[in-house]
C-alpha cells in the first residue's frame, strides 16, 4: 500500500465513522513478558494478578490465546497491524514497522479518536515505527525501561486531561516482569527451598545475593518474577481506577511468556516457539457483555478486526488484515466455521539449542503451526529444514518429537505451514537505530541475528 492509497484509506474511515461513532473508548495494556500460567487470574496458586482477577470476573478471558512472536516489537507490530510478522516486516527487535503498513492508532484517529501511548521498554521506542498514528507516545524512559508506577501516572495525568464524552484510544506498556528480576524492595513471594539449581542462565538475567555470591537456585528467581508480575499488577489497577469501566473497552494481554527452568536455556524468551513462550493471557472487557470464558484458539492478529468492530469502526475493504474478528465468541454466538489453527514465530539462535546441537543459517527464523492436539515447529537448518512435532494431548511440555514416528501428520502439517510462509513478503533490511538504542536492547539480552 502506498503512502497516498494509505492516506485515502484512512480518510475514508474518518467519513465512515462519523454517522453513528460507538459510545466507548478503548484501554489497550500490554504486560511484557508475563506468562498466562503464572496469573492468578489463570488458576495460578500465588495471588499474583488480583486486580487483573477482578477485571476477569466481569470480562472475556481466553484460554488459548496465542502471540504471533516472542520478540516484544514483532509481537506488538502483529497486534496494531492485524499481520503476521512475515508479512508486515518486523522479525526481530531493532526493526522498524514499514510505513505501508496501517496501525490501530492509525485507524482509530482517523475515526476521530485522540489516541496516546506510554510505554515502558527501549524495545518499543519510536524510531522502530510503533508511533504512528498515536498523538503523544511517551518513550522518554532514560534508560532500558521505566518503572511501571512512572508510566502509570503519565497515562493518568493524559486521561485527567479528557474531556468528558471524547472518544480515545490509551496504549499502556508494563515492562517490570522482563528480566533482570528486580524487584523494588523484598520479593512479595518467598519459596520455602531454593529448588533445582541452574546451570546455564543468560547474562543479562545473572543475579546476586546480599554477599555477592550468584544466585543460582530456579525458585529464587521465579520468587522474584512472580513478585513483579505482582508489582505490574498493582500497577494495573491504578490505571483501571482512573477509567470509567461503563464507557471503555479494556485490553489486557502479554506480548509473550518467559521460560522458567523447563528448557535447556532458562529464564528467557525470544529464540523459541514453546507454549511457555507463546500461550499468552488475553482479557477483554466489553461495557454490555457478560464475563465468560473461551476455550476456541485465538492470536494476536485478530485483536485489530475485534477492537474495530467493538468501537463501530468499519473496517474499509482495502484494509489487509489476516486476523479475525472475536466478537461472535465475545458474545456467545458460534462465529463462522473456524479450523483451530495458529502461527507464530522465533529468531533462530543457536544457543537456545545448543542441547540439540542445531546450527542455523545466519538471521534465519523459527515458525510453528499449532492446533489443538499438535504442534509443528521448523527451523531454518544450515543445511535444511529441521522439522519438530509434538502432540499437545499427551505432551503438553513439549518433550517428545514425533516428527518420525508420525509422518503423516507431519507432512500435512509441514504443508500447511509452508502456505502460511509463502504468503511473507521478501526479507526487510534492518532500520538504521541509535547506538543507545542498540546499547539498550543488549542490556535487556537482545542481539541481532
Amino acid at each position: 500500500m502506498t503512502a497516498r492509497a494509505l492516506g485515502m484509506l484512512l480518510l475514508c474511515i474518518g467519513l465512515l465513522a462519523c454517522g453513528a461513532p460507538a459510545p466507548v473508548s478503548l484501554v489497550f495494556v500490554s504486560l511484557d513478558t508475563v506468562r498466562r500460567d503464572h496469573l492468578s487470574a489463570y488458576g495460578y496458586e500465588r495471588e499474583t494478578s488480583p486486580r487483573l482477577e477482578a477485571l476477569a470476573g466481569e470480562s472475556a478471558v481466553f484460554d488459548n490465546a496465542f502471540a504471533q512472536h516472542v520478540n516484544t516489537h514483532p509481537s506488538h507490530a502483529s497486534m496494531f497491524t492485524g499481520l503476521y510478522p512475515n508479512v508486515h516486516g518486523s522479525i526481530y527487535n531493532g526493526m522498524r514497522l514499514p510505513g505501508d503498513r496501517a496501525t490501530l492508532a492509525q485507524l482509530l484517529a482517523g475515526a476521530g479518536f485522540r489516541t496516546a501511548a506510554f510505554v515502558s521498554g527501549a524495545t518499543m521506542t519510536a524510531q522502530t515505527g510503533l508511533d504512528r498514528g498515536f498523538e503523544v507516545y511517551d518513550d522518554e524512559l532514560g534508560a532500558a525501561r521505566r518503572d511501571g508506577r512512572a508510566t502509570v501516572a503519565l497515562a493518568r495525568s493524559w486521561l485527567k486531561q479528557r474531556p468528558r464524552g471524547e472518544r480515545f484510544f490509551l496504549f499502556v506498556h508494563l515492562f517490570d516482569a522482563h528480566g533482570p528480576y528486580t524487584p523494588s524492595g523484598p520479593a512479595v513471594f518467598r519459596s520455602e527451598s531454593g529448588g533445582p539449581s541452574l546451570e546455564r542462565i543468560p547474562a543479562y538475567q545473572r543475579l546476586q545475593d546480599e554477599s555477592g555470591q550468584p544466585i543460582l537456585d530456579l525458585n529464587e528467581y521465579v520468587d522474584r518474577y512472580d513478585s513483579m508480575i505482582r508489582y505490574s499488577d498493582d500497577r494495573l489497577a491504578e490505571l483501571l481506577d482512573a477509567v470509567d469501566l461503563d464507557s471503555t473497552v479494556v485490553v489486557v494481554l502479554a506480548d509473550h511468556g518467559e521460560t522458567l527452568g523447563e528448557r535447556f536455556h532458562a529464564l528467557d524468551h525470544g529464540g523459541q516457539t514453546t507454549d511457555e513462550q507463546i500461550r499468552i493471557p488475553l482479557i477483554v472487557h466489553t461495557p454490555g457483555l457478560a464475563g465468560r470464558r473461551i476455550s476456541e484458539l485465538v492470536e494476536t492478529v485478530d485483536l485489530v478486526p475485534t477492537l474495530l468492530e467493538l468501537l463501530g469502526v468499519p473496517t474499509p475493504e482495502a484494509l489487509e488484515v489476516q486476523g479475525r474478528s472475536l466478537v461472535p465468541l465475545l458474545e456467545g454466538r458460534q462465529g463462522p466455521a473456524h479450523e483451530p489453527v495458529v502461527f507464530a514465530s522465533a529468531v533462530a539462535l543457536e544457543p537456545r539449542h545448543a542441547d540439540r546441537g542445531y546450527r542455523f543459517e545466519l538471521g534465519g527464523q523459527i515458525h510453528a503451526l499449532r492446533t489443538g492436539k499438535w504442534k509443528l515447529v521448523r527451523y531454518p537448518g544450515a543445511e535444511g529444514e529441521i522439522v519438530e512435532l509434538y502432540d499437545l494431548e499427551s505432551d503438553a511440555g513439549e518433550r517428545e518429537n514425533r516428527a518420525a514416528a508420525e509422518p503423516r501428520v507431519r507432512d500435512e502439517q509441514l504443508a500447511r505451514l509452508r502456505r502460511w510462509m509463502a504468503q511473507g513478503s521478501a526479507a526487510h533490511p534492518p532500520a538504521e537505530i541509535s547506538p543507545e538504542l542498540r546499547r539498550y536492547l543488549k542490556q535487556l539480552g537482545y542481539s541481532e541475528p
